[in-house]
């Protein structure tokens, strides 16, 4: 495929107005819906982000998708079960986020949700360059690095509870080892960048997502 352009070609069977742009909305109806409407929640994030890595992938596992929703591929082929690997990837990320705060979210929630067995749902992050466990960390510590900056009255404790850690020890020590300082030296670095930069001259684009 060639240099990727703003929205996927137009998938059979789904509407084009709800293939790029806007407010993510569900695009399909039948038993694949939530794997299709979790690929293209991802799709958009990863356009709006400019991050295009994995957005081949996923255009290709929308089309396969489409085409087993209207029969013209069989569910239990290489195609279709590669496809479907990934709309299960998409769909296990989106609920981890939906989930995020929880701390009771699992490896074993997750794989009830998506209604796979455990070890299959291990078997889907393999080879994205980050386990489940690994996963989840990285979304957690990077809600109580937006929370540390856009709540700064809000104490450490509440930060690592709203963040879905049940032990403060435990936040701190994530913490320190993934970003190299602990909370409250984020927030005052933090504090201090904003309070001595210049307003910038328009929106800036959002950080890259991290998508294997």
């Amino acid at each position: 495929m060639g240099k990727f352009e703003a929205s996927p070609p137009d998938l059979p069977g789904i509407p084009a107005d709800s293939q790029a742009g806007g407010e993510p909305v569900p695009v399909a109806s039948g038993e694949y819906a939530p794997l299709i409407d979790a690929c293209f929640a991802e799709f958009r994030e990863a356009v709006e982000s400019g991050e295009t890595t994995w957005t081949e992938p996923l255009i290709t596992a929308l089309e396969e998708m489409a085409l087993i929703e209207q029969g013209a591929l069989k569910p239990a082929s290489r195609r279709a079960q590669q496809a479907l690997r990934i709309g299960r990837l998409s769909l296990a990320r989106r609920l981890i986020g939906i989930h995020l705060t929880k701390p009771s979210l699992s490896p074993a929630m997750v794989a009830g949700l998506l209604g796979v067995s455990l070890r299959h749902m291990h078997m889907l992050f393999e080879g994205t360059g980050r386990s489940f466990s690994q996963t989840v960390t990285a979304q957690r510590i990077r809600l109580s690095g937006r929370l540390l900056r856009e709540r700064p009255r809000l104490p450490v404790a509440g930060i690592a509870h709203a963040s879905g850690f049940d032990s403060l020890a435990t936040f701190y020590r994530i913490f320190h080892a993934t970003l190299g300082m602990t909370p409250g030296e984020f927030r005052a670095h933090r504090a201090q960048t904003a309070a001595a930069a210049p307003l910038p001259p328009g929106p800036r684009a959002p950080a890259p997502l991290t998508a294997k």
